[in-house]
């Protein structure tokens, strides 16, 4: 990449945490931030119409979250390196992400001191992933990689997944997706079908323990 600054794509759904991460590339120096959103379909969007190298992006954001616009952005720009940052240190998420095409994966409390690590790790093609989440054996990620629930999902599942666990009516579904309400009632049925879910309580439940969707922390 020579002498050329990194080029890099921030997204948050919290403006203070964008303005955090810029503070900390800014006095790096050698990066650049050339553009920002606040959720997926934003991400998506600048990786369409911006060059970058890397886009940092939360893995907790409303409707399209983190782990659904990897998986998008991954298709879509293959070169473009992905790192997620999460509150979360759940071996589920982890691997989830790693699954979706993440590049890597930090806590938000090791950012200060983890972010520049992770940063020169994915632009060498390597992976980073916050020292203090513990992971299964190299044998047992592969394995696990491998069958993970989210693959029996289509995109579209995972969004109305996503919007289930938000809460959202079905008809709520329908209005966000531009879909009719036949079409979103036919995705959660489907959803409760290929998930083993009898009722919506626990079809919510079991995409959260398998980490197939992602919701804020309540506060402390």
């Amino acid at each position: 990449m020579g002498n050329e600054p990194v080029r890099v794509i921030l997204v948050d759904d919290h403006n203070i945490v964008r303005r955090g991460l810029a503070a900390l590339l800014q006095v790096e120096g050698n990066y650049t931030i050339v553009a920002e959103a606040e959720n997926g379909e934003e991400a998506i969007r600048c990786a369409d119409e911006v060059a970058a190298d890397v886009m940092i992006l939360d893995l907790s954001m409303p409707r399209l979250n983190g782990l659904e616009a990897t998986r998008r952005l991954k298709k879509r720009h293959p070169q473009l390196k992905l790192l997620l940052l999460s509150m979360y240190d759940d071996e589920e998420f982890v691997i989830q992400s790693l699954q979706a095409g993440a590049s890597g994966y930090i806590l938000k409390h090791s950012m200060e001191d983890e972010l520049f690590l992770a940063l020169q790790a994915v632009l060498l093609d390597q992976q980073f992933i916050s020292s203090s989440i513990r992971l299964p054996t190299a044998d047992h990620l592969g394995v696990m990689l491998i069958t993970a629930v989210a693959d029996k999902l289509t995109s579209r599942e995972r969004e109305v997944l996503q919007l289930i666990a938000e809460g959202h009516t079905t008809a709520e579904l329908a209005a966000l997706m531009s879909i009719s309400p036949h079409t979103a009632s036919r995705h959660r049925a489907n959803l409760m079908q290929k998930l083993e879910a009898h009722t919506q309580a626990g079809l919510v439940r079991t995409a959260i323990e398998q980490g197939l969707v992602v919701l804020k922390k309540p506060p402390q």
